[in-house]
């Protein structure tokens, strides 16, 4: 992980603190979002450290259900505060930041250093059909719900507890279809090898600078390159760094044990973040929807964009828009219903009422991307317009009344 990132570590424990004395909500908030930055990268990190050691089926198994383990955690602090409004934006911001802010600064890196960038068309098709696909199934009851809301109360399609059980029963369709995703993209169930989801890299042509190791979907693992582990060894170790590497690549129980650390860490900060928002709404205006679609995502996915912008910057774009499509699909087929589930067992429910500047969104990115993947290549100016278009929607929603 990088330097900096490492350095932002101190401010999870300033954020706790400041909150344990009282301190006003607008710092607390300013801390524990900058402290969830390397924290989310830790997971990722103690997660890839598990995968190298179980071998490639489990380990792409194991990130492909730990990579949004701090978006799940954010979410389940945020549904036991009673906010399940902001729950369903930051769903919605991870769907929409990863397809338009992350692949468009993407574009925008790699673009500006190599003028085109070339990728599979075809790989980037099967990742637009299925985020197609996916971002519909979440989109279909929040239109019900719409239809619902808009006829006479005798007439409604679905109200009330019925489209709470909708919500149930959708979740269950959509965990059925990440089951799916996994037999197909991990274990190969049926599949040609040649179509197999995945980055597309093989490893020895994968680089990695060091700033951090890839959050990816389905099976990819990261791995440090060559350039790297020099550059490591010409800057020298201390003994008791180099003691650590040795433990931290030789055995299986310091990834374990920082895993569980740093997964208990991210459930204390995200309850001081979450516990912000409202005084914040009081107090300068912040809108919690804003909260939810932009601020929260960008904190949980922070060192998953870096390395997208990372892969696109060594020109392997095709890297960069995997862990986008990636990891937007996880969003909506394994962090949603978990949150829906999880919401029914702590008497917080979490339907999928998603508003219809969400589910416009939702259309808009998913063709979008699809767009972007026909020719099978990229430019700078593309990457602009998708950073233009999600600046777009951050600044409106900023000043969208709370």
């Amino acid at each position: 992980m990088s330097r900096w990132l490492y350095l932002l570590l101190i401010a999870a424990p300033l954020a706790l603190i400041l909150r344990a004395s009282g301190a006003g909500p607008l710092a607390v908030f300013v801390m524990a979002s900058l402290g969830l930055i390397p924290l989310a990268g830790l997971i990722g990190m103690s997660t890839e450290a598990l995968a190298e050691r179980v071998g490639p089926t489990i380990g792409g198994l194991l990130n492909a259900t730990f990579g949004n383990a701090a978006e799940i955690i954010i979410g389940l602090a945020a549904l036991a505060a009673g906010l399940p409004e902001v729950v369903r934006a930051s769903l919605a911001g991870s769907i929409i930041g990863n397809s338009l802010l992350v692949l468009g600064s993407a574009m925008v890196v790699g673009g500006w250093r190599y003028r085109r960038q070339i990728f599979d068309a075809r790989i980037a098709g099967q990742y637009a059909s299925m985020l197609a696909l996916v971002v519909a199934g979440m989109a279909i009851p929040s239109l019900l719900w719409t239809i619902g809301e808009a006829v006479p109360l005798g007439q409604a399609v679905v109200r009330g507890e019925e489209f709470h059980r909708l919500s149930i029963g959708v979740s269950v369709i959509l965990l059925a279809c990440y089951l799916a995703y996994i037999a197909y993209s991990v274990f190969g169930v049926r599949a040609d090898p040649d179509n197999v989801l995945r980055s597309g890299v093989e490893p020895e042509h994968r680089e990695d600078t060091g700033a951090m190791e890839e959050n990816r979907q389905a099976s990819d693992a990261a791995r440090v390159s060559p350039h790297t582990r020099r550059r490591a060894r010409s800057s020298g170790t201390s003994a008791i760094a180099a003691r650590m590497t040795e433990l931290w690549h030789g055995g299986i129980w310091l990834p374990i044990v920082l895993l569980a650390a740093v997964t208990a860490a991210t459930a204390f900060v995200s309850e001081a973040l979450v516990g912000t928002i409202e005084p914040l709404a009081d107090e300068i205006g912040l809108n919690p929807f804003f909260v939810g679609l932009i601020v929260l995502p960008i904190v949980g996915n922070a060192a998953e964009h870096f390395t997208a912008i990372t892969s696109a910057a060594h020109n392997h774009m095709e890297i960069a828009m995997a862990i986008t499509a990636g990891s937007s699909i996880q969003i909506a087929l394994l962090a949603t219903p978990v949150l829906v589930f999880a919401g029914a067992l702590i008497g917080a429910p979490l339907d999928l009422n998603f508003s219809l500047l969400e589910v416009a969104i939702f259309g808009l990115v998913a063709g979008l991307y699809a767009l972007i993947s026909l020719d099978g290549e990229s430019t700078w100016l593309e990457g602009v317009l998708l950073c233009a278009f999600y600046l777009i929607l951050a600044v409106g929603t900023f000043f969208t009344p709370a």
